[in-house]
């Protein structure tokens, strides 16, 4: 019997038309590329030779931007026709893609999120237009309140008013909290998130893509080398991907990277510290 993963999530392309001071996935970082449908299926299919996923999520960066994102919405719902899928948008360019709303409601079971970094007058007409567009009831899951409607797709959207900064200093001298791995995690948004990327599943997007972002500073990170993980990969042994299981939704010594509650200088208030990307200027290529 193959293991079950409870979520994983995966990143259509780091690129976002926002930049978010503190943002988990460093997408405040200009990034090349998008992440071709063609490399996440056939990631995703070696995987689903050794695990079962439960629920599976798309996101950014701005998942929007990726030109293939439809491609993704159908192709993972046929790779996984009884998960839940979940996709993230900050909404700024939903009104040019409204039909992907619709599309995921046809499609069933999927859970889409709007989280406003940015609250615009067209963003919230097409907050308005997706409200009224079903009979939607409210549902409570996981301390979430949600409204769900026909087959099973459901939508809520979040305003987040706080960051907590992963790192001290600039992306320039970035070090470590060094903090206690149980008390960071206590205030961690991703306690449950491992991310897919590039074939590896990770704890999460901070832990994950943080060696990326250290070799693109091209400043010695001896400092960061605790807290960089090892991926589990579909090659790696039953009882590796078994105890990275077990540790689903559990702190782990990497997380002593992060802040704590403690940690006041890492507080970011959100809606200050955003400014707009001109994606355009990211001269993107396509990553395989």
């Amino acid at each position: 019997m193959k293991l079950i993963l409870p979520f994983v999530e995966t990143m259509a392309i780091q690129s976002c038309n926002l930049s978010c001071v503190g943002c988990t996935n460093y997408s405040d970082l200009i990034h090349k590329g998008y992440v071709s449908w063609n490399c996440i299926e056939n990631d995703l299919k070696e995987w689903l030779e050794v695990i079962d996923i439960k629920d599976f999520g798309i996101m950014g960066g701005e998942p929007l931007l990726n030109p293939e994102i439809e491609q993704w919405i159908i192709g993972i719902r046929n790779l996984l026709p009884n998960s839940r899928i979940r996709f993230t948008t900050n909404g700024l360019k939903l009104h040019n893609n409204f039909h992907l709303v619709d599309l995921m409601h046809k499609l069933g079971n999927f859970s889409f999120k709007i989280t406003v970094h940015k609250n615009t007058k067209e963003l919230q007409k097409t907050i308005d237009k997706i409200l009224n567009s079903y009979d939607w009831k409210p549902v409570e899951e996981f301390g979430i309140d949600r409204l769900i409607t026909t087959n099973d797709f459901r939508f809520h959207v979040k305003y987040p008013s706080t960051f907590y900064k992963t790192f001290k200093g600039s992306y320039h001298d970035m070090k470590p909290h060094n903090s206690n791995p149980i008390e960071a995690f206590d205030i961690c948004i991703q306690q449950t998130c491992p991310l897919l990327h590039n074939k590896g599943i990770y704890k999460c997007s901070t832990s994950g893509l943080l060696e990326d972002v250290l070799k693109r500073r091209g400043k010695d990170y001896s400092e960061w080398h605790p807290y960089i993980p090892d991926a589990i990969y579909p090659s790696s042994t039953h009882e590796q991907i078994k105890k990275f299981i077990d540790n689903f939704g559990k702190p782990n010594k990497i997380c002593g990277q992060c802040p704590t509650k403690n940690d006041k200088e890492s507080i970011i208030d959100h809606y200050a510290n955003i400014t707009n990307i001109n994606v355009s200027e990211t001269g993107w290529s396509q990553v395989d």
